[in-house]
C-alpha cells in the first residue's frame, strides 16, 4: 500500500494539520510562518485506484491488488479555513460557512484572480525568499536519486526548495532517495541528510502505476502553499543556480499568469563539470504539434520542438503550448488545474489536457531564454539510450481498456471529441474540478493556433509564427495589472502559409521518460 515520509526530523515537529500558535489561522501564518510544510498520514484521504476504476476487465486484476489508496489532502482543501478572510464581501462570509476550497476564493476559473487573491498564494522562507515546490515523479528510475541531490546541489539558495517525489517502485527496485542513516551531528553530511527536512517522499507500488498523469496528479496532492511550483522529470540535471534564474526570468515576464516551459534538450555537452553553468545559449520552444492515434484514441500530441538562441532577449517568449517535463509557475497554477485523477494509462494526451485547461483559466505559456535543467536521454558517452529503465506500460494487463475511457474523458473535457461518447463509456466524475475554466474557451484556443477539431486537422508551420511575431502580436495585449493576456482584444487566427508544402512534423525525440 503506499506510504508517505515527510521531513526526518524529531516526532516532536510540527505536523500540516496542527494548530498553529495562538490559533493563528490566517493567510499571513501560511505565508510567512509555516515553511516547509509537510504532508503527514494524518491529512489523507481514501481514493478509489483509477485504473481499477475504469477497467473493463476486473477478472484481469491480480488477487491482493487494492481497490482503494491513500493519499495526500489537496492544500487547497485542507486549508481552506485560514482563506476564509479573503471571501469576497459579495459572498456575504459572515452568514456562509467557509470555503470548501481555496479555489473558491480564487474563483475556480469562473472569473480571473485578483491581484490580492493571486498573491495570497505563496509562502516565503525565513530568509525572506519565496519558496519553491518541486515535483518529482519517478516509475523505478535509478536516476531519481542523483536528481535529487543535484537539484539541491545546483540551488543557489536551497533552504527555499521543497521537494515532492512520488516514487513509485517494485520489490527489490532501489527507493528513490536512499542514504544510509543521517547524523545531526555529522559536521559533513550527505546533500540528502542535509537538506531532508524540506523533502516530502511517497512511495507507490509500481503494479499501481497507470502512468505519468495519474503520478503527477499525486504530486499535485503534495504540494504545500509554495510561492513557486515546477514539474519535473526524474532523470534530470541543473546549471548552477538554477533556481535564482527562473524566479527572476519569471519575475521578466510581468505576467502574473506566466508559466516558464518547454521540451528539455539532451544533458551531453550542455553543462560544465567544473563551473556547472550552462554551456549553450539555445532552448527548445513549444510550437509543434499536430493530431495522432486512429478512432476515439485519436489526440493531439506535441511532437519534436525546435531549438535555437532566442531572438528575445532578457524575458521569455510567448509561445502556444506547455510541456509536462519542464513547467515553472506561481504556485496557484498547480491549485487552479490540477492533474486529473480520472486518466489512467493516458500517456500522450498529458499536455494538451493541462494546457487547454491551464488556457482557459487565463494562464499563458512562454519558454524560457536558456535551459537551466537538462534531461537524461543518452549514455553518457553519446553512444546510445542509457540502461534500460521499467515503463509503466508492464502494468497494461491489469488495466486493460482503462486507457481508452480515460482518453474520451480527456477530448470531451477540453473539446477535442470530433463525436459526443455515450455517457457509460467515460468517467464523469468531478468534472469541475478537473475541467475548464471560463476566461477563455478552448474555441479560441483552437482558432487562435490553427486547429481544427471537426476536420482532426491543423494549420502547420505554426513555428514560423511563434517567437518575435506572436510577441509583437500578442503582447500589447497583457493586461494592465499584469494578470495574463486578455484574448477579447487578440483577433489573430493562424492560417497556414505555405499551404501546398506540408511538413513533416518530427516526432519526439525516443527516450527513458516514454512511458514512464
Amino acid at each position: 500500500s503506499p506510504s508517505f515520509r515527510g521531513k526526518q526530523q524529531s516526532s516532536s515537529s510540527s505536523s500540516l494539520l496542527q494548530q498553529p500558535p495562538h490559533n493563528d489561522r490566517t493567510v499571513d501564518y501560511l505565508q510567512h510562518h509555516s515553511f516547509p510544510l509537510h504532508v503527514t498520514p494524518q491529512d489523507s484521504e481514501l481514493m478509489a485506484h483509477p485504473g481499477l476504476q475504469l477497467t473493463p476487465h476486473p477478472d484481469k486484476i491480480p488477487p491482493g491488488v487494492p481497490r482503494n489508496i491513500t493519499v495526500p489532502m489537496f492544500w487547497s482543501d485542507a486549508y481552506a479555513a485560514y482563506y476564509a478572510e479573503l471571501m469576497d464581501e459579495n459572498d456575504n462570509r459572515n452568514n456562509n460557512p467557509p470555503p470548501s476550497s481555496i479555489r473558491h476564493v480564487l474563483g475556480y476559473g469562473q472569473r480571473l484572480m485578483t491581484a490580492s487573491q493571486a498573491a495570497s498564494i505563496g509562502s516565503f522562507n525565513d530568509q525572506g525568499h519565496e519558496t519553491i515546490y518541486v515535483s518529482v515523479a519517478s516509475y523505478r528510475d535509478y536516476e531519481c536519486t542523483p536528481t535529487v541531490t543535484d537539484l539541491y546541489e545546483r540551488a543557489q539558495h536551497p533552504e527555499r526548495v521543497r521537494v515532492a517525489v512520488i516514487d513509485q517502485a517494485a520489490a527489490g527496485d532501489t527507493p528513490c532517495l536512499s542514504h544510509g542513516p543521517c547524523d545531526d551531528n555529522d559536521p559533513n553530511p550527505t546533500t540528502l541528510c542535509r537538506y531532508r527536512r524540506y523533502i516530502d517522499y511517497y512511495h507507490l507500488d509500481a503494479q499501481l502505476a497507470v502512468g505519468p498523469v495519474f503520478a503527477r496528479h499525486l504530486a499535485h496532492r503534495m504540494y504545500r502553499g509554495e510561492y513557486f511550483a515546477m514539474q519535473v522529470d526524474s532523470h534530470v540535471r541543473f546549471t548552477q543556480d538554477w533556481d535564482s534564474y527562473l524566479v527572476q526570468h519569471w519575475k521578466n515576464a510581468k505576467n502574473e499568469y506566466a508559466v516558464l516551459s518547454t521540451y528539455l534538450s539532451d544533458i551531453n555537452g550542455r553543462i560544465d563539470p567544473v563551473t556547472h553553468q550552462g554551456t549553450q545559449p539555445s532552448r527548445p520552444i513549444m510550437c509543434n504539434s499536430d493530431f495522432e492515434g486512429a478512432g476515439d484514441n485519436k489526440h493531439l500530441r506535441h511532437g519534436q520542438q525546435p531549438e535555437g538562441v532566442s531572438m528575445i532577449q532578457g524575458q521569455p517568449t510567448l509561445q502556444p503550448f506547455w510541456a509536462a517535463g519542464f513547467s515553472f509557475a506561481r504556485g496557484h497554477f498547480v491549485v487552479n488545474v490540477p492533474y486529473d485523477q480520472y486518466l489512467p494509462m493516458i500517456f500522450q494526451g498529458e499536455e494538451i489536457s493541462i494546457g487547454l485547461r491551464a488556457f482557459t483559466y487565463g494562464y499563458d505559456f512562454y519558454a524560457p531564454q536558456v535551459g537551466v535543467v537538462y534531461h537524461i536521454y543518452a549514455a553518457k558517452d553519446s553512444t546510445g539510450k542509457r540502461n534500460h529503465v521499467p515503463m509503466f506500460w508492464e502494468n497494461s494487463g491489469i488495466y486493460s481498456g482503462a486507457g481508452l475511457a480515460a482518453m474520451k474523458r480527456l477530448n470531451t473535457i477540453i473539446g477535442l471529441n470530433k463525436k459526443d461518447y455515450p455517457l457509460d463509456e467515460w468517467p464523469h466524475e468531478e468534472q469541475e474540478k478537473y475541467g475548464r475554466g471560463t476566461v477563455r474557451t478552448t474555441e479560441k484556443f483552437y482558432k487562435t493556433f490553427g486547429i481544427h477539431v471537426k476536420e482532426q486537422r491543423i494549420e502547420h508551420h505554426l513555428c514560423r509564427f511563434v517567437g518575435r511575431p506572436m510577441m509583437k502580436e500578442f503582447l500589447p495585449a497583457l493586461r494592465e495589472d499584469r494578470m495574463g493576456l486578455d484574448y477579447d482584444k487578440i483577433t489573430y487566427e493562424f492560417k497556414d502559409p505555405m499551404p501546398d508544402n506540408k511538413p513533416k512534423v518530427p516526432k519526439r525525440k525516443p527516450g527513458p521518460d516514454w512511458g514512464r
